[in-house]
């Protein structure tokens, strides 16, 4: 099976998200899928997610209140090919007071696009990110 990973997250900038990315990529090897990692923000424009089988969108949730999503989030969704019906999960690293609400909102998003969630969490910390890692798929 071939998944893909879109995250809006900045690896660069923070230790936490570059770990949790590569747990969770570790735990979808291990399970044998093929896995393509693209970040939202520097390769919106060349992304191309009809190929894949499961979709996996991460996003960081806001830092205190409230649940905005990113300002790319939309243009993901519309301009990196056919999402109808294909399968994906909504993945939210937290870091506020209404990650669960931002969660949902995600789901929604995706939903609107045609995808078919089977899978949401809300990511606490690098370990946790294993475990969510293993039902990626």
């Amino acid at each position: 099976m071939r998944v893909a990973l879109v995250h809006f997250l900045s690896p660069l900038k923070n230790a936490n998200h570059k770990g949790i990315l590569q747990k969770l990529e570790n735990a979808v090897i291990k399970k044998g899928y093929q896995i393509d990692i693209f970040n939202a923000h520097t390769d919106s424009s060349t992304m191309r997610l009809t190929g894949y089988d499961y979709i996996s969108i991460i996003v960081p949730s806001s830092p205190l209140f409230g649940a905005k999503l990113p300002e790319k989030f939309d243009e993901v969704l519309e301009n990196c090919g056919m999402l109808t019906s294909k399968k994906g999960c909504a993945l939210v690293v937290k870091s506020g007071l209404f990650s669960q609400k931002f969660c949902n909102t995600v789901m929604r998003k995706m939903e609107k696009e045609g995808m078919m969630i089977d899978y949401f969490e809300v990511i606490n910390n690098v370990d946790h990110a294993n475990y969510v890692g293993k039902k990626i798929g």
